[in-house]
């Protein structure tokens, strides 16, 4: 005879080692009770899926898992599964996958008749759109992982989106700026209040997110070293049909993203006359300034937006006459004139806060050539054949 758990009800071990459950979820229309069960590999499993059931019975918002649609299952998911376990930012990101792709078009199904080429019409469907590669996988993997959960609760058998062709990835080499672009470019940055901030970009390759979040507490002025140490997040949520923004600050992307940048006299330079002037304001409006330490900041102390400051960069290159240049764009010009002056790809790895160094150079093929020649003539002079 099968062997139950000390306290906890239904909860039995099968012969084969395995775990099930079963409870009543309601009754059929006949009055006869209406059974399920639930089935895993451990104990824990099991009495996990099982509390998660008498949750919603008891909160009347179990759904019978025939009748349970892509949608609803989507957003238990998003509730149950990721708003307490991954950064608000990527929760927000999840959840707009959800809401202006997946059910929209996938919703009205039920999971149990989604099928592959049903999937596969949807990931179609995106490239149609003309979304890029990158958004489709992200899309994609949104589903996917909620799928792969609705297995792990035995709400289908499998999922139908194991097998799916993925659309061509479109090859593009990011917009860099030619020396001559760069060189305008940090001319008209200068005449702007915050313009620094995209000429410190130009110097060490930050992301935007990490310049905004800036303190002057993370420059060494002695040593001529900047600390990478947080990011600004923005984000916003959907509650009942209100948009509500959110900004603040978060631990980097990636392990990587934690590092520091030395910086070259200029920027020091810089930084220094710009701490000045900090100064200066938050004397002039010390009654209402909020002294959060911010480099980069409004008269008053307070943290930019990202929306800020790609109107602020739009306006400065529409002055300078340069076209498709946005702040990553400045990322990229770093990381393209570091390498075509000889910066190891490794060292450059480190300097943009890469996860691996393959993500660098996959990034880069257009510049690694160039270098790799210039590196051999380097060698010409002290091999002379």
């Amino acid at each position: 005879m099968a062997k139950r758990g000390q306290g906890e009800g239904s909860i039995s071990k099968r012969p084969d080692g395995t775990w099930w459950a079963r409870i009543t979820v309601g009754k059929t229309p006949d009055g006869k009770q209406k059974r399920k069960a639930f089935y895993g590999k451990t104990r824990k499993e099991v009495q996990e899926k099982l509390t998660a059931a008498l949750n919603d019975i008891n909160n009347n918002t179990y759904i019978e898992p025939s009748k349970m649609t892509v949608e609803q299952w989507m957003y238990i998911w998003l509730r149950d599964y990721k708003k307490a376990s991954v950064k608000p930012k990527t929760y927000a990101a999840y959840e707009a996958h959800v809401r202006n792709h997946i059910a929209p078009d996938l919703g009205n199904y039920t999971l149990a008749t989604l099928r592959n080429d049903m999937v596969q019409r949807f990931v179609n469907g995106l490239a149609d759109k003309g979304l890029k590669s990158l958004t489709i996988e992200r899309i994609v993997g949104t589903l996917k992982t909620a799928l792969i959960q609705a297995v792990d609760n035995d709400l289908i058998a499998k999922s139908p989106a194991t097998r799916i062709k993925m659309p061509l990835k479109q090859e593009r080499t990011p917009r860099v700026l030619t020396v001559e672009e760069q060189n305008i470019f940090m001319e008209y940055s200068k005449e702007h209040r915050n313009g620094e901030i995209f000429l410190l970009i130009l110097g060490t390759g930050l992301r935007i997110g990490e310049a905004l979040a800036l303190t002057w507490d993370d420059i060494d002025f002695e040593n001529h070293i900047l600390s990478v140490n947080r990011t600004q997040i923005e984000y916003c949520e959907h509650i009942n049909g209100e948009t509500i923004y959110h900004r603040g600050y978060s631990s980097p992307k990636t392990k990587a993203g934690k590092r520091t940048i030395p910086l070259i006299p200029s920027l020091v330079d810089m930084l220094l006359k710009l701490k000045e002037e900090r100064e200066l304001e938050k004397q002039k409006f010390k009654d209402v300034y909020q002294d959060n330490g911010l480099i980069f900041c409004n008269y008053y102390g307070v943290s930019l937006n990202y929306t800020a400051i790609s109107k602020k960069i739009q306006t400065i290159c529409k002055k300078a006459g340069l076209n498709g240049v946005h702040p990553h764009t400045l990322r990229h010009t770093f990381a393209t004139r570091g390498l075509e002056n000889g910066i190891d790809l490794k060292i450059m790895q480190e300097l943009l806060g890469h996860s691996s160094i393959k993500m660098t150079a996959d990034l880069y093929t257009h510049v690694l050539p160039e270098t790799k020649k210039n590196s051999m003539m380097k060698l010409a002079d002290t091999i002379n054949i």
